[in-house]
């Protein structure tokens, strides 16, 4: 787990100039602090700050060495700030910070995970509010707050935003998309199926004939996911086939989940929609006949990978082929493909590019405005680039993985093997802002960003994507502090019905009489009063957007 990095000059990470400008703006949070602020408290104005305690949410999938990775090393020698990390994996991630909060055993920031910015900020006041900050002590990030309205999503319910934000804003409009072996396909006299009958004829073939040459280790369709919810995975568990049905299937681990919005402005639940149960029974069968990987129901994204990369797999949903866990020579065998369509048509959950929740700071934080600065200083292009690319000046722990063209942008000329970027730097978990306009100008995309945008506008041109967007239930309501703790807990209650549930139907089929004592126990565990609560802040929502 432990690995040793040479490191580098920071002057090789941020260019002169901008090295000058955070100089004369941010030089007093390492040289005894600063007094801009009314918010800041003596100790911040007369003391340095040396120290930070983050909790952090750490990746299911990757094995990355926090305390030695090389960007904070370099943030460090910088600084002269020493991170003590509380890593926390996605599964434990919501008991944890829940836990911090009960026993104000609090961090000085947390970072990259869900925090109820409603409970523990606007009723609770254990978050700061970061509005007198941001001018001042975040310069660089306020530069860019409200480009494209990326502000927007960020207010709580009293006015005041309590975290910094998280946008890389690439047009694309959503998660999971389809693949098919176009290979096998070949192999086999097949066209790429357009209906769920063709897809399950081609399925079929797969399975009888063989196209990869061994029988045995055939699979005609697989699916995976991380956390607890595999099947939930939105970018390549079964959920995302749902779209196949008509049927918008969402679910990232918290209220919002299981709904959707009508072209009626209705939030509707997901089993309510009438391809629903015909898309349980299609699983079913497939499960039956041996075209659904059985271990798709409990398997996570590694073992998934693992059967990609051996050849196995026909049928799949997938963030994109290029820069994944897929090998080169896996990911030419695949083309993406709309969702076959079943008499209920296609609808696709609907990404919106929203500014998540990148990081929030707690009422223990002593240095609130030096922290911000420290903060800041990640959100200068090109360190910010570097945390999530990989180097672009030599001398590094590894060759330079991007490079600076003439017109200023940055581009990506070089892919480490092995996912090798999560040995240097934080990657996906980088802290991250850029709203269209401002990312535009910065990012010569590279090919796998392309790959996204072009299927994103294929499912557009196809209409193929639901009238809504998931992303308002989960990111845009304010419900109050007692509507949010009861969503909690409907949401907890529903998730595990629909989960147990579902994993049953695949593995046993449905019945008539099954069927209807899963949907009476819906609705004994809360289902009605959850889409009312759900419509009632969406309603409140949408009056607010006027």
């Amino acid at each position: 787990m432990k690995r040793k990095y040479t490191c580098i000059n920071l002057k090789w990470l941020l260019p002169v100039f901008v090295l000058a400008v955070f100089a004369l703006a941010a030089a007093p949070v390492f040289a005894g602090g600063s007094q801009r602020s009314g918010a800041q408290t003596t100790a911040q104005a007369t003391d340095k700050m040396t120290s930070l305690r983050i909790m952090q949410q750490d990746m299911d999938n990757q094995q990355m060495d926090w305390p030695n990775l090389w960007h904070y090393q370099e943030i460090e020698k910088k600084t002269g700030v020493r991170v003590t990390w509380d890593l926390v994996m996605p599964d434990a991630w919501n008991t944890r910070v829940n836990l911090a909060f009960a026993s104000m055993d609090l961090p000085d920031l947390i970072r990259s995970g869900r925090v109820d910015v409603e409970e523990y900020g606007v009723y609770q006041k254990l978050l700061v509010p970061l509005d007198p900050y941001l001018k001042d002590h975040m310069p660089i990030y306020y530069s860019r707050l409200f480009m494209n309205d990326a502000d927007k999503s960020m207010y709580s319910s009293d006015g005041q935003m309590y975290y910094i934000g998280n946008l890389m804003a690439q047009n694309v409009n959503h998660t999971g998309n389809h693949y098919i072996n176009k290979t096998w396909l070949d192999t086999l006299g097949l066209e790429i199926p357009k209906t769920i009958d063709e897809l399950t004829t081609v399925l079929r073939a797969f399975r009888d004939r063989a196209p990869n040459g061994n029988p045995q280790t055939v699979l005609p369709m697989s699916a995976g996911g991380s956390g607890t919810r595999p099947m939930s995975d939105l970018t390549q568990g079964i959920a995302p086939h749902f779209a196949m049905f008509g049927v918008p299937y969402t679910n990232n681990g918290a209220y919002g989940a299981f709904a959707a919005i009508t072209p009626s402005n209705r939030v509707q639940f997901v089993t309510d929609y009438p391809g629903y149960r015909d898309a349980v029974e299609w699983f079913a069968m497939a499960y039956s006949e041996r075209l659904l990987d059985m271990e798709s129901i409990t398997q996570d994204s590694n073992a998934w990978g693992v059967k990609m990369n051996a050849g196995r797999v026909g049928f799949t949903a997938y963030l994109r082929l290029i820069n994944t866990a897929l090998t080169e020579d896996t990911a030419k065998n695949y083309v993406s493909i709309l969702p076959p369509a079943s008499r209920h048509g296609v609808q696709v959950p609907r990404l919106t590019e929203l500014a998540g929740l990148d990081t929030v700071v707690t009422i223990a934080n002593k240095y609130v405005a030096q922290s911000l600065e420290w903060m800041d200083l990640q959100f200068e292009t090109e360190t910010m680039m570097v945390a999530y690319n990989g180097p672009v000046r030599e001398g590094g722990p590894i060759p330079p993985t991007m490079r600076l063209l003439p017109n200023g942008s940055y581009d990506i000329h070089t892919v480490p093997a092995n996912n090798g970027l999560y040995n240097i730097v934080p990657v996906l978990r980088a802290p991250f802002f850029a709203p269209a306009d401002y990312y535009t100008q910065v990012y010569n995309m590279p090919p796998h960003r392309v790959e996204r945008y072009q299927t994103s506008l294929d499912y557009a041109n196809a209409g193929v994507l639901e009238p809504g967007s998931y992303s308002i239930l989960y990111s845009l309501l304010k419900p109050s502090n007692a509507e949010a703790i009861e969503l909690d807990r409907l949401y907890t209650d529903i998730d595990r019905l629909m989960q147990e549930s579902l994993a049953d139907f695949i593995r046993t089929g449905v019945t008539q009489a099954r069927w209807d004592t899963f949907i009476r126990t819906l609705d004994n565990v809360g289902k009605p009063r959850y889409v009312e609560l759900l419509q009632k802040n969406y309603d409140a929502y949408l009056a607010s957007t006027k």
